[in-house]
């Protein structure tokens, strides 16, 4: 009897635990975690500076458009679900809303964007998620732009990981409630398998509430589209659950791996996605055009502006496919185009604008992508022409393809006005022994120590400037950077040593945005640099480039301050104190960019960072503050 009552309690548990395994696996057909994404599990365990961005790129369930309560936006639910497992890891999350879908997302996730001067594919996860703003695209375009951008985000970094994932809409709805499978769900599930990419079908999982009465659509979305903070708990428990998943689908790794991309999917998908700027030395112009103008909406940090009917465009590039994303306004003037020489075709301004509006538009597809094209672009009408750049699914010649590295940046400065700058003259007092090589001849080893900024004055190859300025001397640049950092860093825990000691300095060159307003922690590392190599000279720079809530952007004075305890005046003492050298950097550059005519976007090439025209500032006045004996 006991043996049967055992018997029958095992049976019994035995069903209960099947029951609960088919129910877990039924509950889990909302997701796949296809292995996982474990190069963002090594970043979440590693957590360095830079690394922890995430990015999200979307629409306006991703921006939580209609929640009253915005932590429950399910990239909030993500985020909150990877700290769970990695509590230690600085998770952050950017969300790229925007209109166009997954066809604008595939030319705002390439390689370079000169013109709207922001990086979305920075970090280490990509979160897509275009179904709502797909709905109304064929099947057909959704499959290559999806395509295209999926391999956008893993050309521009190969350890990316990527997740597709798909919220609801009426039209899927009503193909779950008819027992299907919706096509846009069909075709991003294929390509999910092909890349191997985790997916989260929030569509799915919400759809078969509703079907099963736990909640009204009306009740899940007001608009049909964006949740209602009663339908967006129900995304994160899905999230929640998929999150769980994705972390035991694979361990932490010791390293990352690079993806390696397979042929596409589609025969017929390009990925060759790019924004020509509008400033491309290949777009050519004529009548009356005013570049480098202020925005009225982001994310474009400038903008080319006609008010003249008849001004053209022209660009000549290969590729399959030729658009424009551009501003328009109720003010804006209608365009005319024409491809190849064929009739020019409108294209007019959009009805019922309420303000400035982004408006990426495609202009001809299906082109031969081997062979070269030209479009030429005509304000056709009174009003304002307001240009960002042109969509292309293709290339364009580099202007700079036969040029060497110094012809680059001359040509770069010559489409610039010109600085000018007179240098004050006792400002080699505190470093004879770097003039003298500079005159004389010899080796130069300059180091130059700081942050991303200090990346960009790197990336002015001033040095070569110098070298043709002054040929007997041998500039040796050392960039020795760390992202977000300063001084107030490197004087811990002697990092001099790796930082600027094993590089055997002449001239040590300090600057950047991002010692935290501390001129002592400067003084420190000056101090220590010294130590224990006591011929060390040293040129301190105050701050360039940044954001305009920067200190020495917000209270900006053409001569330093002396009243107040500001960074650039305690510089400027430090470097009197310790007998170095002081270049007063941010005077002249923020007096060029404010004397200009242009927005400081035209010399960004993110919210932070100079573009290469930001970076010849930097180099030019360099090689004007080294100018000796009038040279």
């Amino acid at each position: 009897m006991v043996t049967t009552c055992v018997k029958s309690l095992l049976f019994g548990s035995l069903l209960i635990v099947g029951a609960a395994r088919t129910a877990a696996a039924a509950e889990a057909d909302y997701y796949q975690t296809r292995g996982g994404i474990p190069n963002s599990q090594y970043y979440f365990k590693n957590d360095t500076v830079g690394n922890q961005y995430l990015f999200f790129i979307g629409n306006s369930v991703l921006a939580g458009t209609g929640l009253k309560d915005q932590n429950l936006r399910y990239s909030s639910q993500m985020v909150k679900g990877f700290k769970k497992h990695f509590p230690s890891a600085s998770v952050i999350e950017t969300r790229h809303s925007q209109p166009g879908g997954s066809w604008f997302g595939l030319y705002r996730c390439s390689r370079g964007q000169p013109v709207f001067g922001e990086v979305i594919c920075s970090g280490h996860l990509a979160i897509l998620d275009f179904a709502a703003d797909d709905r109304n695209t064929g099947i057909g375009q959704v499959r290559t732009s999806l395509e295209g951008l999926i391999r956008q985000v893993t050309l521009y970094r190969a350890t990316h990981s990527r997740i597709l994932v798909y919220t609801l809409t009426p039209e899927m709805l009503q193909a779950y409630k008819a027992g299907r499978t919706p096509e846009y769900i069909k075709v991003s599930e294929q390509l999910a398998e092909h890349y191997g990419i985790p997916s989260l079908n929030l569509a799915k999982y919400a759809a078969e509430k509703i079907i099963a009465g736990e909640i009204s659509f009306e009740a899940f979305s007001a608009d049909g589209i964006n949740p209602t903070d009663a339908g967006a708990t129900i995304y994160a428990d899905a999230v929640a659950a998929f999150v769980d998943a994705l972390m035991a689908a694979s361990p932490v790794p010791e390293k990352t791996t690079p993806y390696v991309l397979p042929a596409p999917l589609f025969p017929e998908t390009d990925d060759n996605g790019r924004i020509v700027a509008y400033e491309d030395p290949q777009v050519r112009r004529s009548g009356t055009w005013k570049p480098g103008q202020a925005s009225p909406i982001e994310p474009f940090r400038h903008l080319l502006v006609s008010d003249q009917a008849g001004a053209t465009l022209t660009l000549k590039f290969k590729g399959s496919e030729i658009g424009i994303v551009d501003v328009v306004d109720k003010d804006s003037a209608d365009y005319e185009y024409a491809v190849d020489g064929a009739a020019p075709r409108k294209l007019p301004v959009p009805k019922d604008l309420a303000g400035a509006t982004l408006r990426p538009v495609s202009l001809t597809k299906g082109l031969d992508r081997k062979a070269e094209h030209e479009l030429v672009l005509k304000v056709a009408s009174a009003g304002a022409a307001r240009v960002g750049g042109f969509l292309l699914n293709g290339t364009v010649a580099d202007a700079f393809a036969e040029l060497s590295a110094l012809q680059r940046i001359d040509a770069i400065y010559a489409a610039m006005d010109p600085i000018v700058y007179r240098p004050p003259a006792d400002r080699f007092a505190n470093i004879p022994k770097t003039v003298g090589k500079l005159r004389d001849g010899g080796e130069l080893r300059m180091v130059l120590l700081g942050d991303s900024i200090m990346g960009n004055t790197s990336g002015s190859s001033f040095e070569l400037l110098l070298m043709r300025d002054y040929p007997k001397c041998q500039v040796v640049k050392i960039a020795s950077l760390r992202s977000s950092t300063g001084c107030t860093y490197y004087r811990e825990e002697n990092r001099v040593q790796d930082y600027v000691l094993k590089h055997s300095p002449d001239l040590l060159v300090i600057g950047g945005i991002s010692n935290q307003g501390d001129a002592e922690a400067v003084r420190s590392v000056i101090r220590q640099v010294r130590a224990q190599k006591p011929d060390t000279e040293v040129l301190l720079l105050t701050p360039v480039f940044g954001s305009t809530r920067d200190e020495h952007i917000r209270t900006f004075t053409r001569e330093i301050d002396t009243t107040t305890g500001n960074f650039r005046f305690n510089m400027q003492k430090v470097a009197a104190e310790e007998k170095c050298a002081f270049f007063d950097m941010t005077s002249p550059w923020w007096t060029y960019i404010q004397d200009s005519g242009k927005t400081y976007g035209w010399f960004m090439g993110d919210a932070v960072h100079a573009n290469d025209r930001g970076c010849q500032i930097i180099g030019r006045l360099l090689e004007f503050w080294f100018t000796i004996d009038g040279k």
